[in-house]
């Protein structure tokens, strides 16, 4: 049979979401071995009539079964929840001088709010995410939103500087744990060919919620006051932006995790049960401490440092130096107001990223199935990183930048939009093969790059997808910090 390696390759581990690595290693080992007792069965094709990787169930519940149309409603609802957050904190950016004058500091102490915002905007989904992965995602989703609401409500009333950095710190908590967990959402229902492009389109909203804040937030900060850039994001005039999302996601995002352990007997749940947290979540374990150091160990795979490290470094540079910077420089060097310096934070930023992520997600999705054409079926995410080499623009575009600032009594601001423009461009591709390539990667890479080997051709890290969207951004938000804080 044409695809009888891949009945051999092709292997659901998904069970058990958050699962420490052993389980993982014994779910490989038992589905290798079913699927070799049972040889006889078919496995389940896409339209082109290669294996899906993973296997769906014959489930209606199942999140792989479910209507493309609902798959993106939902990825539309995460993807705007990962883009709220990061919004909403980065919102205050370019009022940096006047927050500076209300509170009797300088502007490199303002900018220690958004450091402040962003350590734990890493920190706290280390917390979240394991209860994600027993409790479901449905629940993180909701109550981060809220918390995030609460404290910029929060924000924007603080009298003190003190105050301001306690709530940013719980702010970046609640805002934090949705953004870390949408990839994850993303594996519990898509399939490996189609991950690019969805993938992007979340990375796509997580990059640039800082971006558009500072679109309209150099405008509020200038009419209306520092505060209000706390505040719009909760009440935009009666738009109540957090609030309405909120209410929103209770009524309309349904939970995901999807536990393929011990289904038989059990009735399909329905749209209303998933909206209820009725047998939602994973019901055969218990919450246990080690749960939370589990995240950790996605530290041992070479195969997610790497990518982590370098998805870091594009982000620090290319996305949270600009913000850190930028409303110092820009009305320093080009005299620039705060309207004007939103303006340049934002526009090069946005329209970089559309341009980077038209280049990136379904792209990387044709090489995967380019490489499963020539490999009888076989698909595996290495493929991915042949987009890398569109990633370089990330450095050129920083460098640029920093030449025509550097000459910016000759070179007109136009130069340094075009810069970070490029470098945006970069970032964004950079983005998306990370996250598309970690959530998918396969032990294979694993062995050459130096971890440890399951079994030929299986999927490793499936099972602790949402450790490794933590882990990226935990790299992403301690680098950020570093660079805020030292910029």
């Amino acid at each position: 049979m044409e695809f009888e390696q891949g009945k051999a390759e092709v292997v659901h581990t998904e069970e058990g979401k958050g699962s420490s690595s052993g389980d993982a290693y014994d779910g490989v080992k038992e589905g290798r071995t079913e699927l070799e007792a049972s040889a006889t069965s078919d496995l389940k094709l896409d339209k082109k009539g290669l294996p899906l990787v993973p296997q769906p169930t014959d489930r209606k519940d199942d999140p792989l079964n479910w209507s493309p149309w609902l798959k993106l409603f939902i990825l539309l609802q995460v993807s705007w929840l990962a883009f709220l957050g990061p919004m909403a904190g980065a919102i205050v950016n370019p009022a940096f001088i006047p927050l500076s004058k209300q509170f009797n500091i300088t502007v490199v102490e303002a900018s220690y709010e958004l450091t402040m915002y962003i350590v734990f905007a890493g920190v706290g989904p280390l917390l979240t995410v394991p209860l994600s992965n027993l409790y479901g995602r449905r629940p993180v989703y909701i109550v981060g939103n809220l918390v995030a609401a609460v404290t910029n409500v929060a924000a924007g009333r603080c009298t003190t500087w003190a105050g301001i950095m306690v709530t940013r710190a719980f702010n970046g908590i609640g805002a934090g744990s949705p953004a870390a967990i949408g990839a994850a959402t993303i594996c519990d229902m898509y399939f490996l060919h189609e991950r690019g492009f969805y993938m992007g389109i979340f990375t796509f909203f997580l990059t640039n919620g800082p971006h558009a804040a500072s679109l309209f937030g150099g405008f509020i900060a200038q009419n209306l006051g520092w505060r209000q850039c706390f505040l719009i994001p909760v009440s935009l005039y009666g738009g109540y932006m957090q609030i309405s999302t909120l209410v929103f996601t209770l009524f309309c995002l349904p939970e995901t995790i999807y536990s393929r352990r011990s289904i038989a007997g059990q009735r399909e749940r329905s749209f209303r049960d998933l909206l209820l947290f009725k047998n939602s979540g994973l019901q055969d374990r218990k919450l246990q401490p080690a749960d939370f150091l589990k995240p950790f160990y996605m530290f041992k795979y070479l195969a997610i440092v790497i990518p982590g490290f370098y998805y870091m470094t594009a982000f620090g540079f290319g996305s949270v130096m600009f913000a850190a910077t930028g409303s110092k420089l820009f009305h320093q060097m080009y005299g620039f107001d705060v309207a004007q310096t939103g303006l340049m934070l934002s526009i090069p930023l946005l329209i970089g990223c559309l341009l980077g992520e038209m280049s990136a997600g379904w792209l990387t999705d044709y090489m995967v199935y380019r490489y499963a054409k020539k490999h009888r079926g076989r698909r595996e995410p290495e493929p991915r990183i042949n987009a890398i080499p569109l990633a370089v623009l990330c450095p050129i575009g920083i460098i640029i930048d920093g030449i025509c600032l550097t000459h910016h009594k000759t070179v007109p601001w136009v130069g340094a939009a075009f810069g970070m423009g490029i470098a945006n461009f970069g970032l964004q591709v950079a983005t998306t093969i990370t996250y598309s390539y970690c959530t998918d990667v396969s032990v294979e890479a694993a062995f050459f790059l130096g971890t440890y080997f399951l079994t030929e051709g299986q999927q490793c890290y499936k099972p602790q997808s949402s450790e490794i969207s933590s882990i990226l951004n935990l790299f992403r938000s301690i680098f950020s910090m570093t660079i805020s804080f030292y910029a």
